[in-house]
């Protein structure tokens, strides 16, 4: 009878810590979107020409596609072919969780808002856990998981919600940092999964600190090297077959050989890229896509933090860990290797200083082609960044007067990232009260989708026109008849499906058109072989399909 008081002490303990989690989780993302992103049948903020409409789309299409679960393939997105919702920068985790459910689900949510709180919630919960063996106090604790959780690179990623999962980063060291579980093969693999149905370059990273992890075990554990290979092998197991089975060896995909385009400057640690980033520091960029691409601002407060600790050296850890008992920050020191070679990737071939390539680095194309799957490059050094906060965050949090500098490093971050923040929730605010479709408001455009046998948007350049393209393609894919797309914006395109989008091109610059179609050019207008039958609808060049299909029983 002694023990029922204290286990249900427990149990309301860790449902009052959940509770906690859910208000800090909204708060937070009360202060960088506005809440109306949470209603799942809003889904007007993501059809701005944004990436982010593409994710959601790309995860409709394919619970509407009824593909047998579990395959992740999408038979509505680059038909006839179809293609895996993974290489629409959509979630293949929530497809798979969702999938069972598409039945019964309605046609039109949008699950992207609930995501980006999960995604606050986890962040928050890994970084509290990962600080807490260091933290002095409770109020070091807590500055520190405000500063660690509030990293500006997941702040900077509103347009891109997959790579918001940034918690599996700090899940990733946690484990790496923890003695009782990175022994942990299965723990490991875990990770691995999640991180490769979530996004691949979440996987490349999560996969670099994994392998890390497996170097220093065998280094460290002379007598039991040979025990080793078998800790390996679920690790390894699902590094081979998540990115099968998300469709990234399916078949051969296409280059963009735009590696390097997208890369990280040498400053990027105390320049923010984009003016508006930083309220204290100055900021500089070759261009918007790259201080946006390449951005790994640690922010104001954490470059005091930071100063703070070297001028106090702070940072003799075998000093602090006999004080306060605290584990150790040198298994870190395994992470240096896979960090080299991660940022020479970030850094990519033009070597960036105060906004000006001071340098070009020229490499083979086969390499470029090689890279090309990496080639937003400057996000690969979000594993050293994650570390960097982590490591100045858990030295000041077990010090004397810890509490103190973190405190004053929040304050600092608040007043130089706070700006950045309001305009994003701005930004969230104007996409929410917008129409859902102000590109395409013409109730026309449900009849002629309808009576569609398939789309094509012509010619085959998302950022042609991609608000169009989005809300268009919503259209087509939430109807009572989902209707297929020849072609649509994806992050990566199999090769035949780039040869046979040649293909329809060429018909159509004959005037080759088939009867049934809808076709949607993009900000051009019609070949001359096609413009007898064409015509304008809200200023956008279609030629309507001349033959109906008939609808379905459910639908007429």
């Amino acid at each position: 009878m002694a023990d029922r008081p204290g286990a249900a002490g427990r149990a309301t303990l860790r449902l009052g810590y959940a509770l906690l989690l859910c208000v800090c989780a909204v708060s937070m993302l009360a202060i960088w979107m506005d809440l109306s992103v949470l209603n799942p049948r809003h889904a007007g903020w993501l059809l701005d020409g944004n990436d982010h409409g593409q994710n959601s789309i790309g995860l409709v299409a394919y619970l509407r596609g009824l593909s047998a679960w579990p395959s992740l393939r999408d038979p509505l997105l680059m038909a006839p072919e179809g293609l895996s919702v993974a290489l629409t920068d959509s979630n293949p985790l929530l497809a798979i969780l969702l999938r069972p459910f598409a039945a019964i689900l309605p046609n039109d949510w949008q699950y992207a808002g609930i995501w980006l709180l999960a995604c606050l919630a986890l962040q928050i919960a890994f970084a509290w856990t990962l600080l807490r063996p260091f933290a002095r106090d409770g109020l070091a604790l807590v500055a520190g998981t405000a500063l660690l959780a509030g990293a500006p690179v997941l702040f900077a990623r509103y347009g891109h919600i997959n790579l918001c999962a940034q918690w599996l980063i700090l899940w990733a060291l946690y484990l790496f940092i923890q003695p009782r579980h990175v022994r942990r093969p299965w723990a490991w693999a875990g990770l691995i999964a999640v991180a490769g149905l979530i996004h691949p370059y979440l996987l490349v990273m999560v996969a670099a600190i994994w392998a890390s992890a497996q170097i220093r075990l065998v280094v460290i554990d002379t007598a039991q090297r040979r025990q080793r290979l078998p800790g390996v092998l679920p690790g390894l197991a699902a590094l081979i077959v998540i990115p099968w089975a998300i469709g990234f060896l399916d078949e051969p995909l296409a280059s963009t050989r735009s590696y390097g385009t997208f890369n990280m400057a040498l400053d990027a640690l105390w320049n923010a890229g984009n003016e508006g980033y930083s309220f204290l520091l100055p900021a500089a960029s070759t261009s918007p896509s790259q201080g946006f691409e390449g951005m790994n601002y640690l922010g104001a407060g954490i470059l005091t933090l930071i100063a703070m600790l070297a001028v106090t050296r702070l940072f003799r850890r075998a000093e602090a860990r006999v004080r306060y008992d605290t584990p150790s920050l040198k298994p870190l020191l395994w992470l240096l290797p896979a960090f080299v070679v991660l940022t020479a990737i970030a850094i990519g071939p033009h070597i960036i200083w105060r906004g000006r390539i001071v340098l070009d680095l020229p490499l083979p194309g086969a390499l470029i082609d090689a890279l090309d799957p990496l080639r937003a490059s400057g996000r690969m050094f979000w594993p050293a960044y994650y570390t960097i906060l982590f490591a100045s965050i858990a030295a000041a949090s077990r010090v004397r007067h810890g509490a103190a500098m973190l405190l004053l490093a929040l304050l600092i971050q608040a007043i130089d990232f706070g700006p950045a923040l309001q305009v994003m929730r701005g930004f969230s605010t104007a996409s929410v009260r917008r129409p859902m479709f102000d590109r395409t408001p013409s109730a026309e455009w449900d009849v002629l989708v309808a009576q569609a046998s398939a789309i094509e948007f012509h010619p085959y350049e998302a950022y042609r026109d991609l608000a169009v393209m989005e809300q268009v393609t919503w259209r087509a894919v939430t109807g009572c008849r989902p209707v297929p797309l020849r072609w649509f914006y994806a992050s990566r395109e199999p090769v035949a499906i780039r040869v046979r989008a040649a293909e329809d091109m060429t018909k159509i610059d004959a005037g080759i058109v088939d009867p049934g179609r809808l076709y949607v050019f993009l900000k051009d207008s019609p070949p001359p072989a096609a413009m007898n039958r064409a015509r304008r609808l809200d200023g956008i060049w279609i030629i309507p399909p001349a033959r109906a299909v008939p609808p379905a029983k459910r639908c007429a």
